[in-house]
């Protein structure tokens, strides 16, 4: 995992591209404070930090920096689609 700033708020997180489609975030709490889609959101029974769908503006930022080299992937290989039994 590697550090990535929010190009919308600052939070800084661990970031881990494991392909286009996944990638794994850990957060801390200041970073947690410092989101604005994540500090005012409470998550499951009211647990402040509990999982979020998403960020977007750190989703965003994420996306940005795997396409322009910042942030590697490591698999490349898209995700193959269901197979459907006929």
């Amino acid at each position: 995992m590697q550090p990535l700033e929010c190009d919308t708020c600052g939070a800084r997180v661990r970031v881990l591209k494991h392909s286009w489609e996944h990638t794994a975030v850990q957060w801390d709490a200041e970073a947690r404070e410092r989101c604005r889609e994540i500090h005012e959101w409470t998550g499951r029974e009211g647990r402040p930090g509990a999982p979020v769908p998403r960020c977007e503006a750190l989703s965003a930022t994420i996306d940005r920096a795997a396409r322009h080299g910042r942030l590697p992937i490591t698999n490349e290989e898209p995700v193959p689609g269901p197979t459907v039994a006929h």
